[in-house]
C-alpha cells in the first residue's frame, strides 16, 4: 500500500515564520542597546536612542504582520489530505515487463 501526500513543493507558511523570528531577533537587539551596560538610556547619544527605537518599532511592526499573516494562511489553508494511491495491477506490470527487456537490449 503507498500513501500519497499532496502538499506544495515549497510550503506558503514559511514567509510568516520569517517574519516572526525577524521581529524577535529585532526586539531582543532593541532591548539589549537599550539596557547595554547599567547605564540609564537617557544619557545615552541621540543616535543611540533612535537606533534602539528603530529596532524596536520594527521588530513590533514585523511581529504584527507576521502574526496577521499567520492567522489568514491557517484560516485559508485547509489541512494536507492523504489519499491511497491506485492499486498496482500485477497483470498490466506483468504484460509490460517483457517491453522493458527488449528496450535494454
Amino acid at each position: 500500500m503507498r500513501l500519497v501526500w499532496s502538499q506544495p513543493s515549497r510550503p506558503t507558511h514559511d514567509r510568516a515564520r520569517h517574519l516572526l523570528l525577524l521581529s524577535i531577533l529585532c526586539i531582543f537587539l532593541g532591548g539589549t542597546l537599550a539596557g547595554a551596560g547599567g547605564r540609564d538610556p537617557r544619557e545615552d547619544p541621540r543616535a543611540l536612542r533612535a537606533a534602539v527605537a528603530s529596532l524596536l518599532a520594527t521588530g513590533a511592526v514585523f511581529f504584527l504582520i507576521g502574526i496577521a499573516l499567520t492567522a489568514v494562511q491557517k484560516a485559508r489553508k485547509p489541512a494536507s489530505p492523504l489519499s491511497l494511491a491506485e492499486p498496482v495491477d500485477p497483470s498490466g506490470v506483468a504484460a509490460r515487463a517483457p517491453r522493458f527487456g527488449q528496450e535494454e537490449r
